[in-house]
């Protein structure tokens, strides 16, 4: 049954739940905002290097893939909006649009199950209830009314249709998939019916070869991957390592991501033994994930949390916050990391012991080796194709 949709106005982990399904023959279309290749087909012409780095390879013909770039030509037309407007407006506005133009293509397309996104999903799934197909919500953040506990959220002109639409792509979904049971026991404390929520945990791309990594007695290297942001607990972790520092304790630290809010870079830079290295290519932060001894991710809430996986897979063990979804996996392979609050005192203490008892943190290797195999992005579509196979048949 060649008779599943599937939406998303830029990537995210789409064209592996698309890619999963044509795996089992039930794929109709997948279209993404964000184009993906098949092995053969050659790079789009206008690609350019910094966007050929986000098109990934996958298993899907060409013929059953659309790639709407108009709406990622919008997108990055925001960043020339002028101070005052906000930018966050600007995409969900754009996100709507994209939206809206799906939904006009839905009766033509006649699917009998379509899978769209958060804040791109509205339209769509009232134009699949109009001829009577089931929708799928592949969630990808915790639910808004608890992501405003945990953060101070900014209120904009748009949010409150931001959030009426979330409640809206709620409401019309049959069965809303979320990255992880962290994300999934959000809805539910948000009093969305336990039936209608399934967590699915992702996956990641492992390293083809990585530098090989052996024991030693240089001060310990700690890793932090991603945006460079507050809700990430850079705070957190300076704070921390200020203290260890002033203990005399021996550390390495490098941050490794785009510079997501304004003053973080100069705050870093006056951390002792702590480097700062923008965005770099996959295969250029697998190597810095596996030369380094730990990975540190105190977020303050992470529905997921890709850079986890992509460490273990380097045999490099993490310590993660309590918010962050993939928690699973040190909860599955307790000895791969260790779980946390998303705090000070908690990341302070945690990092201390391991520099004065570092054969627990070497010992850790092992265990996310083995945690990584269960999370490869073959695992995931084993585990969604199956889901969905009997989703179908129930």
């Amino acid at each position: 049954m060649k008779k599943i949709f599937v939406s998303h106005s830029g990537l995210q982990h789409s064209h592996q739940f698309a890619w999963a399904l044509h795996e089992r023959g039930l794929l109709q279309e997948f279209w993404s905002g964000v184009p993906v290749l098949s092995v053969g087909e050659a790079l789009p012409l206008w690609a350019t290097a910094s966007y050929t780095q986000r098109i990934k390879m996958v298993g899907i013909p060409p013929e059953l893939r659309r790639h709407p770039i108009a709406f990622q030509g919008l997108l990055r037309a925001g960043a020339f909006l002028p101070s005052a407007f906000s930018r966050s407006d600007y995409a969900h506005r754009i996100f709507h649009f994209y939206d809206w133009w799906v939904a006009k293509h839905i009766p033509r397309l006649n699917p009998k199950v379509v899978v769209a996104y958060e804040n791109s999903a509205y339209h769509t799934f009232r134009a699949a209830k109009a001829i009577g197909a089931r929708c799928i919500l592949d969630a990808s953040s915790l639910h808004h009314s608890i992501v405003e506990r945990l953060i101070s959220v900014k209120e904009t002109p748009y949010l409150s249709e931001i959030n009426r639409h979330k409640d809206e792509e709620i409401a019309l979904a049959d069965i809303i998939l979320t990255c992880s049971t962290l994300a999934a026991e959000s809805y539910l404390d948000a009093n969305i019916p336990a039936h209608k929520v399934q967590s699915m945990l992702l996956g990641a791309t492992l390293p083809a070869n990585v530098v090989g990594w052996n024991s030693h007695i240089k001060p310990l290297h700690f890793i932090f991957a991603g945006g460079i942001r507050h809700l990430k607990g850079i705070d957190i972790i300076l704070a921390a390592f200020k203290r260890l520092h002033a203990e005399l304790l021996p550390y390495q630290l490098s941050f490794v991501g785009g510079e997501g809010e304004p003053g973080w870079i100069e705050k870093i830079a006056k951390i002792p033994a702590a480097t700062y290295y923008p965005s770099v290519a996959q295969a250029d932060l697998f190597k810095k994930l596996a030369q380094a001894d730990c990975l540190l991710l105190p977020s303050r809430f992470d529905s997921f949390g890709m850079v986890v996986p992509e460490a273990m897979a380097c045999g490099t063990p993490a310590i993660v916050s309590a918010q962050v979804g993939a928690k699973a996996m040190i909860e599955q392979f307790p000895g791969s990391g260790w779980i946390i609050e998303p705090d000070e005192d908690a990341l302070y203490r945690c990092v201390k012991a391991h520099i004065q008892n570092r054969a627990s943190l070497f010992s850790a290797r092992t265990s996310a080796l083995e945690a990584a195999q269960h999370f490869t992005w073959q695992a995931y579509r084993d585990r969604v194709g199956v889901f969905i196979e009997n989703w179908i048949k129930e």
